[in-house]
């Protein structure tokens, strides 16, 4: 005869071993999805063995210096989103010019009492660097207020003397993990798991990652290269009021006269494309094919805009793969080290130190 105690004994055994397989079984695809990395796989629920990347990261020792404000006594200025805060392209611009930087948060930062500060007054930087995602340069400077005229101070020439960086700047390889025992997120892993059956039932997806069929299996590394992953507020820009995209070009080109008025300072509006720009040709939904080409706005209206788009175009074009991280938003090693050099090259075209070596 069965007692109500050995009874509950028995549930209780039933449950724990169900709870234990479940756990077993999530524990086991974790290591399966591999760990999390990428932003668009984290928002999206994506697992990185379809989109992390494969091929190796070819980087330069060194990070973003960040600082809380600025103090002075260096060369290069950057105020910047995360393409500038993660430290990836200024170990490139350094290994280049071997020139000092200082990285503050665009975020963070506010432009008015930046530039009416004394360490700016009194030590301006020879380059000032604005650099923004494309998809948030109608929110980063939708409160600055310059008069929008165009002036000709934007060929303004500076005295700069370009030296050897030393061997602190030597390139290293970076590997993706697959397996890292340490970085097991279960709850990464049931969201992948649960958003997989979510997106059957709706077809589509629901979170802030979308994904798109690829022309192209030549464009990243990842296991599931036919396919690209963006960010859902690239969409948004599609949608931009031309007023207000005039009113961040107005800033920055203000910005602009006030920083190089002096001649001191060359300004430079570092403009990083949205994933889903780079690629939009690639792409086989049209979605992005009619967008409004950003940069062409900024430097039509006298912006000091080096043509990163271009580059990395060029780039993408010749084939090489993960310009763009196939799990991410953000460049590839490769494709900051293209956005360092064009820096580079605008730099040396406005340095007169660069003129006297030729």
């Amino acid at each position: 005869m069965t007692t109500p105690k050995s009874q509950f004994k028995k549930y209780i055994y039933v449950f724990g071993t169900i709870l234990l397989l479940s756990l077993l079984f999530i524990f086991a695809a974790a290591i399966y999805f591999q760990p999390l990395e990428g932003e668009l796989t984290r928002l999206g629920s994506y697992s990185e063995r379809d989109f992390g990347w494969n091929l190796p990261q070819k980087k330069v020792r060194g990070d973003a210096n960040m600082a809380k404000d600025y103090q002075g006594y260096y060369d290069v200025l950057i105020v910047g989103d995360s393409f500038s805060t993660n430290g990836v392209w200024q170990p490139f611009f350094r290994k280049e010019t071997g020139l000092s930087y200082v990285t503050l948060d665009v975020r963070k930062t506010h432009i008015y009492d930046l530039l009416d500060s004394q360490s700016f007054r009194n030590h301006p930087p020879k380059v000032f660097i604005v650099q923004s995602v494309e998809r948030e340069i109608v929110y980063f400077f939708s409160n600055l207020s310059f008069p929008c005229i165009n002036n000709d101070n934007n060929n303004v020439k500076i005295n700069l003397s370009f030296r050897p960086p030393g061997t602190s700047t030597e390139y290293y390889e970076e590997i993706r993990k697959t397996f890292d025992i340490r970085n097991i997120n279960l709850r990464y892993t049931a969201s992948v798991m649960f958003n997989a059956v979510i997106r059957k039932l709706h077809g589509r997806d629901l979170k802030y990652t979308q994904k798109y069929n690829l022309l192209s299996h030549s464009l990243f590394s990842n296991t599931k290269s036919n396919e690209i992953l963006v960010y859902a507020g690239d969409i948004d820009k599609l949608n931009w009021k031309r007023e207000g995209l005039t009113k961040s070009i107005c800033a920055i080109r203000g910005l602009q006269n006030l920083v190089q008025k002096h001649g001191k300072t060359l300004f430079i509006f570092m403009l990083a494309p949205d994933k889903s720009t780079a690629y939009a040709d690639y792409i086989a939904e049209p979605v992005f094919q009619t967008r409004l080409n950003i940069q062409q706005q900024f430097i039509d209206s006298g912006v000091n805009a080096p043509r990163i788009d271009l580059k990395l175009n060029q780039a993408i074009e010749s084939g090489i793969k993960d310009i763009y991280l196939p799990s991410g938003t953000h460049w590839s090693a490769t494709g900051y080290e293209i956005a360092a050099k064009c820096i580079v090259d605008f730099i040396k075209q406005h340095s007169i130190e660069d003129e006297k070596s030729h």
